[in-house]
């Protein structure tokens, strides 16, 4: 019997020792409540040695357990300081991560708090700039079109000045027309004078059959003088000269002349009968009667048309009756 409580009591002693240094490892876990539970597992054993001096003769033994026992009670002793001296630790720790955990969450605060006033300032900002923009794009479209009102206002002062300008060119222009006109005119009544004049002296020397000099005086007349009252009868009458010294392939080219200078001359007709006998005067009769029969179709009822139908012996046609 004392041997298994023997036994039991070793077998707690190195439970309890084991159990004391695995404290002695694991002191920076160790609390309070375990430190009192090894409190009471010696005072449990220690009570439990005493019982056994009191019935067991192995007196020697039980004076080495005891000192073992000792031993273990200031290993004890110690390792319950040892867990004081941390516990201080841990809680002056407690107390510093409070005191930083404080300061953090204040720094934090501060943080999230200027966080929130810049991110409200840069939406200010950008309202701002938002409303610059609109600013600034009004004023551009202001200045665009004032800028094209100015322009549009130049390009008028300009057209209205171009026009000024060409209506004081054309009031000029036309004063110098006028002018023109005008000098024009006096020079033509003075023209016309003396192209009277010369075109009745060279007449006169027709008529009495002086032909070089009446000749010469048509001619001068339309070499110094430009178209005028006297020139298709000019032409005529040089024709009527070549004619007259039967030089009649002069007189064809002169009467040709006058067609093609003066289509509509009163002296058509009779330039058309003369240059047609001029071409039967020269052996031409085909050409002669042809031109004969274009005198007769284009002018039926002119003296020269009738003279002609003589020539080529054909019946008068009769004069075309007006309708009323």
């Amino acid at each position: 019997m004392d041997f298994l409580r023997t036994n039991k009591i070793f077998s707690r002693f190195f439970s309890l020792s084991f159990a004391l240094c695995s404290l002695l490892v694991i002191s920076g876990c160790a609390s309070t409540e375990d430190t009192g539970r090894l409190q009471y597992d010696v005072n449990t054993l220690r009570d439990e040695v005493s019982n056994l001096k009191k019935t067991s003769k192995s007196t020697a033994r039980m004076e080495k357990i005891n000192k073992q026992l000792d031993g273990l009670e200031d290993s004890q002793k110690s390792t319950s300081q040892t867990v004081s001296d941390l516990l201080i630790q841990v809680q002056n720790l407690s107390s510093e991560f409070q005191v930083l955990t404080g300061r953090f969450e204040e720094a934090r605060y501060f943080s999230e708090k200027s966080s929130s006033e810049l991110i409200e300032s840069k939406d200010e900002l950008l309202a701002k700039m938002k409303e610059l923009e609109f600013a600034l794009a009004d004023i551009k479209k202001k200045e665009d079109r004032a800028m094209l009102l100015a322009e549009q206002a130049k390009k008028e002062e300009a057209e209205k000045a171009d026009q000024q300008k060409r209506a004081e060119e054309a009031r000029k222009l036309k004063k110098a027309e006028a002018k023109k006109v005008k000098k024009a005119a006096a020079k033509k009544d003075d023209g016309n004078s003396s192209v009277k004049t010369l075109y009745m002296s060279a007449y006169q020397d027709f008529k009495e059959g002086d032909l070089v000099d009446s000749r010469e005086k048509f001619q001068s007349l339309l070499r110094d003088f430009s178209e005028n009252d006297y020139s298709d009868n000019a032409r005529f009458w040089i024709g009527e000269t070549y004619y007259k010294e039967e030089n009649f392939d002069d007189a064809i080219l002169a009467y040709q002349e006058l067609f093609d200078k003066n289509p509509k001359s009163d002296k058509v007709p009779g330039a058309l009968l003369k240059q047609g006998l001029a071409f039967y005067q020269s052996g031409n009769k085909d050409v002669g009667k042809t031109i004969l029969e274009q005198l007769i179709k284009k002018y039926p009822n002119t003296e020269p048309a009738k003279l002609a139908l003589r020539k080529i012996k054909k019946p008068s046609v009769p004069p075309k009756t007006i309708k009323k």
